[in-house]
């Protein structure tokens, strides 16, 4: 069941049930992320586990976020990782909302922590290894936002930019990724993994003048991810999203056992809880 929570001029709607999705995220009336379709079919071809439930709103992806084998394990992950698909636990204080889950396959223990302030959220997570031996992971926040109300995208140098297929796309700089991503034809849609970024930073614009500036550790993310589904996934009527995400991703992909191969993967050690910010300021410009 669906509960509220409101700071100043957050708004917050929240599901403990449904993996703690967060399914409205508001600044003074902005929808920052995708809301609950009023009707949902799950497609007729399989496209993941995890399209077989409503897509919207907020997840966290742990420990990997496409479907993937996990090191060592033989586990194979599902689709978006495991948590989506756990029950949580909450605490509530003045500006805080404390969620915590304990995997079910895996020694961990996963905090996610949203602090309050006037124009600020500062996502704070936590990884508690249990158990007697080192756990690769990845972690990847996976909040949809509405493609159809970004005007503006900004993003650090970098490297270069692959899609999801490892082809490289010929985007120079931070420019050219926004020109191609704003003037994505209706029906198209892209996975994009934007490779060497020089600064933990990213930022997006609303229609209504409300920017965010995101702000990660550069170390531990190495690459970005962006997500781009200008109404054309998953490819089957009264399936079609209009949505779009900017995720910072520790490995060149979003896979684990990519990361884990390249040296990318978060270690998570046991006993040392692993911890990081990511922050989101907003203003109107």
């Amino acid at each position: 069941m669906a509960q509220n929570f409101e700071y100043g001029k957050w708004a917050l709607e929240y599901d403990l049930q449904d993996g703690a999705r967060i399914g409205k995220l508001s600044y003074a009336g902005t929808d920052l992320v995708t809301t609950e379709p009023e009707t949902f079919k799950a497609p007729e071809t399989d496209y993941g586990l995890y399209e077989t439930r409503p897509v919207y709103g907020y997840d966290d992806c742990l420990p990997s976020v496409e479907q993937s084998n996990y090191p060592g394990r033989g586990w194979e992950i599902p689709d978006h990782g495991e948590l989506c698909w756990l029950s949580w636990n909450l605490e509530v204080k003045s500006n805080q909302l404390i969620f915590s889950v304990e995997s079910r396959e895996l020694p961990i223990q996963f905090k996610r922590v949203l602090e309050f302030d006037e124009s600020t959220l500062v996502w704070k997570f936590e990884v508690i290894n249990t158990g007697d031996t080192p756990l690769p992971f990845q972690h990847v926040i996976h909040p949809l936002i509405p493609l159809n109300d970004v005007t503006d995208i900004e993003l650090p140098e970098f490297d270069s930019v692959h899609n999801d297929r490892g082809e490289e796309f010929h985007l120079k700089n931070p420019g050219a990724v926004q020109d191609f991503l704003l003037n994505v034809l209706q029906g198209d849609f892209y996975m994009l993994f934007v490779q060497g970024a020089k600064r933990g930073e990213i930022g997006w614009t609303y229609s209504d003048r409300l920017k965010v500036r995101m702000n990660y550790p550069l170390e531990l993310f190495p690459a970005i991810g962006i997500w781009w589904n200008n109404s054309g996934y998953p490819d089957e009527d009264g399936c079609r999203r209009n949505e779009c995400a900017f995720e910072p991703i520790p490995g060149r992909s979003s896979t684990l056992i990519d990361a884990h191969h390249d040296g990318l993967a978060l270690i998570a050690k046991p006993g040392e809880p692993f911890s990081w910010e990511i922050t989101w300021d907003l203003k109107i410009i």
